[in-house]
């Protein structure tokens, strides 16, 4: 028996749509945390990189998705979320260089999660194709969310956290 299709209205077209989307975080909380007033000065952003000047130098950034596999399906929950990055890193990056996997803070508070997932430990995996992001991979811990990047989800479970991450 095939799982009941859901759909969703999406906050980006207002059309509803069917099937589970990928979710994603337009900024990291680094840059969200800047006054609004100071980004300008502060901060550089584009849809896949970010640096932020603070009082202690500056901090680089990079947007992958974190995948989390889904039991009744072949494709896995997409979110896209934000990493750190070294200065080095961030510029291998950013000039597009074939890259190893590296490590980095998740810079991402995603609703539905307790406790924080904002700076749990990851590794940037960089695809061979560079128009795709990285994938981001947890240090496999006992936070949640790293359980369920191992252990996979349920649909409904996955929808739950679709709605979180869209505000629903």
């Amino acid at each position: 028996m095939e799982p009941p299709v859901e759909t969703f209205r999406c906050a980006t077209c207002g059309e509803e749509h069917t099937g589970l989307p990928d979710v994603g975080l337009e900024f990291p909380d680094p840059y969200l945390e800047v006054p609004e007033e100071e980004r300008a000065a502060r901060t550089t952003v584009t849809p896949d990189r970010c640096t932020v000047k603070g009082d202690d130098g500056e901090h680089y950034f990079i947007r992958g998705v974190l995948q989390i596999p889904v039991r009744e399906q072949t494709a896995p929950l997409g979110i896209g979320v934000w990493v750190s990055q070294s200065a080095p890193n961030f510029e291998r990056y950013a000039r597009g260089e074939a890259m190893e996997p590296t490590f980095g803070w998740l810079v991402s508070r995603l609703p539905y999660f307790e406790p924080t997932t904002f700076l749990l430990k990851t590794r940037a995996h960089f695809p061979n194709d560079r128009r795709l992001r990285p994938t981001i991979e947890l240090e496999p811990t006992d936070h949640p969310l790293a359980v369920l990047q191992r252990t996979g989800i349920d649909l409904a479970r996955a929808w739950e956290i679709v709605h979180a991450c869209l505000g629903e």
